[in-house]
């Protein structure tokens, strides 16, 4: 890794700030030389209870110069004036509670806007999540126009970039005892100009069993058990609005879908990330920065996928944040020290390493790790371990959906040098920062994942919701990303990014880029504005 310069001071910051108002607030950031400069030019706070998501995802309208925000604290629908950030403000126009849609449902877990300013879309799980959901399509206003049933648990929502369609991700999450198990699916809702869509204009599909590679680790009790927990988790859909690309975190996978024919083309596994060969601390026991190998495997369980074109060619990219089935019926979650015995330490993924590891706990015995291990023998004994998540961002060709980059251990050594208090720390109180206490978990947890150019330059910019903050890298190429900055709010108001949005100068009420970034446990909005060359 590059030397990187560490820039801290608000002073310096200021002096590049190009907006007269961007001094509202300044951000920390930690950087190489580079000609990305970002502010931090305006804040929304929801006023809600600190880890009640008051703010969990963001959407923008440039015709209207409005923010829709999920507000998960008060099941409502927050529509933010974005016209003023100049100044430093993003007020609330209107609040529109869950049960102003006229939908029987438990709360709104996605908010999409019409590409042509019609109408914009939310996500309604049913008030037993196992039970199909709903959409619900809202005027720019707020006001409830209709709505139509959709798979179990509807989780992220997106139009097509022509707006013909809306592509719906249904979790099909099971219930907490774990008898009932709905099977994931992706809804298609062919959209009409006013909004008034019916459910004739809905197509439900299904995993189809054929579709499903042979790379995609098994989950479950059984095979039936396994199928069923195919759960789609987030979609972006390419800019000829023919196939999306959906991440199926659980499984470790992603599904590509033909929007057209309405139908799954396929279900590919990504893969393993292999410790031998780059560094992570494992352990919340050792108080310290600990970054080592390990005879380990990291499932990249993706959650946000964005994608872009180079060349003629799709590339997705994958924030890798982990995530377990962890329910009262049944639970794939354990330490490594728990399970020590199981491990098959003569395999040769343990060569060079002392078995003792397995149940130190200041080494790979906290680990979590999986029971539904893809290193199974015939016998029940695990060859290698594994964990969960990347704690990366990957870039993924997408007619191949072979990996072409991954950011390896970039996350944590950044972290570690840049601001070292906050390593793999999580806040679940305001201003309280538990340093190392999620190394045994899933780390930083890159959470969301989005695109933009800023300047002559393609940037992804990745919101890390454990440990705050948002990596930036260059995309010029993305088959060799390059880091570029890491930069989080100054007063740490802004705490666990969710969601990201990315403002195009060209549909920016300030004429430069902005990024929203929707902050789970503060419930804050943070946008920022960049220039660069």
């Amino acid at each position: 890794m590059n030397k990187l310069v560490k820039v801290l001071s608000t002073g310096t910051l200021a002096a590049l700030m190009l907006t007269p108002y961007a001094d509202a607030a300044s951000v920390s950031s930690y950087s190489e030389k580079s000609s990305l400069k970002v502010s931090q030019l305006a804040r929304y706070d929801s006023k809600t209870s600190f880890g009640e998501s008051g703010t969990e995802i963001v959407a923008y309208d440039k015709k209207y110069k409005r923010a829709y925000s999920i507000n998960g604290a008060l099941n409502s629908l927050d529509i933010l004036d974005a016209s003023k950030l100049t100044k430093g403000k993003m007020p609330l126009l209107k609040r529109v509670a869950l049960k102003d849609f006229n939908a029987q449902g438990s709360d709104i877990t996605s908010v999409a806007i019409h590409p042509q300013h019609k109408y914009i879309a939310v996500s309604v799980p049913a008030a037993n999540k196992t039970d199909n959901g709903h959409v619900v399509f809202l005027s720019m206003n707020g006001k409830f126009k209709g709505q139509v049933e959709v798979g179990a648990l509807p989780d992220m929502l997106t139009f097509t970039p022509n707006g013909n369609n809306l592509v719906v991700a249904n979790e099909g999450e099971p219930n907490d005892e774990y008898t009932v198990n709905p099977e994931g699916s992706v809804s298609v809702i062919r959209t009409k100009p006013n909004g008034h869509i019916k459910q004739s204009d809905v197509t439900t599909t299904y995993f189809d069993r054929s579709m499903i590679g042979s790379d995609v680790r098994e989950l479950g009790r059984n095979a039936e058990e396994s199928f069923r927990n195919l759960e789609p988790e987030y979609i972006t859909v390419d800019n000829n609005n023919k196939l999306a690309y959906i991440t199926i975190q659980e499984r470790n996978a992603v599904a590509t879908y033909d929007i057209k024919k309405k139908k799954f083309v396929s279900v590919k596994g990504l893969g393993y990330k292999d410790y031998h060969k780059t560094t992570i601390d494992v352990s919340d026991k050792d108080d310290k920065i600990n970054m080592k190998n390990y005879p380990l495997f990291g499932m990249y369980q993706p959650d946000g996928i964005s994608h872009l074109n180079y060349k003629g060619h799709v590339y997705l990219l994958t924030a890798n944040e982990g995530d377990t089935q962890d329910y009262k019926g049944f639970s794939e979650e354990t330490r490594v020290a728990d399970i020590a015995d199981q491990y098959n330490t003569a395999s040769d993924y343990f060569k060079g390493f002392d078995s003792s590891i397995l149940k130190d706990k200041k080494s790979l015995g906290r680990l979590k790790t999986s029971t539904s291990n893809p290193f199974t023998n015939a016998d029940g004994t695990y060859d290698a371990v594994v964990t969960f998540g990347g704690r990366s961002f990957s870039v993924v060709e997408a007619d191949s959906m072979k990996q072409v980059y991954d950011s390896g251990d970039d996350f944590e050594k950044i972290i570690a040098k840049a601001f070292p208090d906050a390593f793999n720390n999580q806040q679940e109180e305001p201003g309280k920062i538990e340093f190392d206490n999620r190394s045994d978990d899933k780390g930083p947890e890159a959470e969301s994942v989005t695109v933009g150019k800023v300047g002559k330059h393609q940037y992804a910019f990745i919101g890390l919701e454990r440990t705050g903050g948002i990596m930036v890298y260059n995309m010029d190429n993305p088959t060799k990303p390059v880091f570029e900055t890491y930069f989080k709010s100054k007063d740490n108001k802004d705490i666990s990014p969710e969601g990201l949005t990315f403002i195009p100068k060209e549909e920016s009420p300030t004429k430069k880029p902005l990024l929203m970034a929707s902050h789970e446990m503060s419930g804050t909005i943070a946008v920022y504005e960049f220039t660069g060359k």
